[in-house]
């Protein structure tokens, strides 16, 4: 946990005013959460499993789409337009940052629970530990976003109905329903009974975080990325 934190923030830091640094910098903060909620020695059902091989499988799908993005390799659609969205222009810092948790939670989440398995050794759902890490979540949401306004973006530090393009819904709204709707794609992986089944499940996956993906890129400022650059040089001195 506390190498893939280090990870996170040399991701950050490497990427300086890149409009892609925003989600390694909220990840940074979600994992000095997960760290701390561990110290609970009754936080959760089996802490190896949530803060270890999960975590550390998380990460590192995220670790490989954003090396293969650098490498000019294909990504999954969900990412390749988060990372085209970072590259345009009237994007906000809050759309850099739900454009890569769509990618990460709802396109990246049920393979890697899918492989980990939804049931603990002794045939025990995981769900519940896997519902209470929204706690850690809501505990990262606040310092997480009040670093992203100070460092590269002040629109951010607005409530959400100002930078969020899902109207009507908080990011930690919107958090909440992907999650969900990652366990339900990972138990139907698990479930598929052929590999054509299973295949049907991917598809609906990828087009599930490709129409989110669309939808979080499409409301743009006009101009935007110059005064989002500029912001963000004056508060990241080099």
């Amino acid at each position: 946990m506390a190498e893939a934190q280090e990870t996170l923030r040399q991701v950050r830091d490497e990427l300086g005013c890149d409009h892609r640094a925003p989600f390694p910098a909220i990840y940074v903060h979600l994992e000095q959460s997960l760290k701390d909620a561990v110290r609970n020695p009754h936080a959760f059902y089996e802490p190896s499993w949530l803060a270890g091989d999960l975590n550390t499988g998380f990460v590192n799908l995220y670790l490989s789409a954003r090396q293969a993005d650098q490498n000019g390799r294909t990504v999954p659609a969900a990412w390749r337009i988060a990372f085209a969205a970072a590259r345009a222009d009237g994007v906000t810092a809050g759309q850099d940052v739900l454009l890569g948790a769509n990618a990460h939670i709802q396109r990246d989440m049920p393979y890697v629970l899918a492989r980990l398995g939804l049931r603990r050794p002794d045939g025990s759902s995981r769900k519940a530990d896997y519902d209470r890490f929204q706690t850690v979540l809501d505990r990262a949401y606040g310092p997480a976003v009040r670093d992203v306004a100070a460092r590269y973006d002040q629109i951010v530090a607005l409530a959400d109905d100002r930078w969020n393009p899902i109207a009507g819904l908080t990011a930690s709204q919107l958090f909440r329903s992907w999650r969900e709707t990652a366990w339900t794609h990972a138990r139907q992986l698990r479930d598929a009974p052929d590999e054509s089944a299973r295949r049907s499940v991917v598809r609906s996956i990828e087009a599930n975080a490709e129409r989110w993906a669309a939808r979080l890129a499409a409301p743009r400022i006009p101009d935007y990325r110059r005064i989002r650059d500029r912001y963000c040089a004056a508060h990241n001195p080099s």
